[in-house]
């Protein structure tokens, strides 16, 4: 069966990942929960890391192990409680404050994640993942000017972190300064030509400001780099709509 053979192939990953002693039931247990994590068989999974914690009241590896399955089976609250005691084990570990926010973000309870993503940053300012989140959360609290900051710190300070342009001027794009925008996304193209979200960014923004030759450059722009993705469709849509918008084109008899 297609499912217990992806368990075998990922019991061998899992095993690469625990620390404790080989003999112990609970680090044999932990590696099953892991091969079944692996294997998106997340309720199997919760299990076996449950009986493994019941061996081990410390493993660390089984606790996170958990979490990461309640995550995925959006039990936000579970994975918090368990994240927490991650947290009294070992309260220098900037992952374990940075998942946290994360649930916390996605239970749609941002101000909640933003106490949790500060002290992730605290624990490692090399985080740039946990700054970004906290420049959402802030956002999603009505606090643009303090996301603003972020992003404006991150570029400076990373300037190849080519997620912080893109929020940026998401972000921009939402509070409908779309001129900004498109000058966060003039500097993302600069940094990776490729980056195909930027073109439809730029297309959006110039859309919106009517300025639809240059949309419709755009749009084009973003389909040659993704025919065939998910907002393909809508620019596509667009591109024939701002058409319709465009001044007809005058045909002038040559006289000879």
């Amino acid at each position: 069966m297609l499912v217990k053979s992806n368990v075998r192939e990922n019991y061998s990953k899992a095993s690469n990942k625990v620390s404790l002693p080989i003999k112990s039931r609970s680090y044999e247990l932990c590696i099953k929960a892991d091969a079944l994590r692996f294997s998106k068989l997340y309720k199997e999974s919760v299990k076996c890391y449950l009986d493994s914690i019941m061996l081990d009241r410390n493993h660390q590896e089984a606790y996170w192990g958990l979490a990461s399955s309640y995550k995925y089976l959006t039990k936000y609250k579970k994975a918090e409680n368990v994240l927490e005691k991650l947290t009294k084990l070992d309260d220098q570990n900037d992952k374990y404050f940075f998942e946290l926010g994360v649930c916390c973000l996605s239970d749609g309870r941002p101000e909640d994640a933003i106490p949790y993503l500060i002290k992730a940053i605290v624990l490692n300012k090399e985080n740039l993942e946990a700054q970004i989140q906290l420049a959402i959360a802030h956002e999603l609290v009505d606090e643009p000017e303090l996301s603003l900051m972020i992003y404006n710190k991150l570029i400076e300070t990373n300037p190849e972190f080519l997620k912080a342009y893109y929020n940026k001027g998401a972000m921009l794009m939402g509070m409908g300064n779309f001129s900004e925008a498109s000058k966060v996304f003039f500097q993302l193209l600069k940094r990776n030509p490729d980056y195909y979200k930027a073109y439809l960014g730029i297309a959006m923004s110039f859309d919106k400001l009517e300025k639809y030759s240059d949309a419709i450059r755009y749009y084009k722009k973003f389909l040659g780099l993704k025919e065939f993705s998910e907002d393909a469709v809508f620019a596509k849509k667009r591109i024939e709509e701002l058409k319709e918008k465009l001044p007809a084109k005058k045909n002038f008899l040559k006289i000879i």
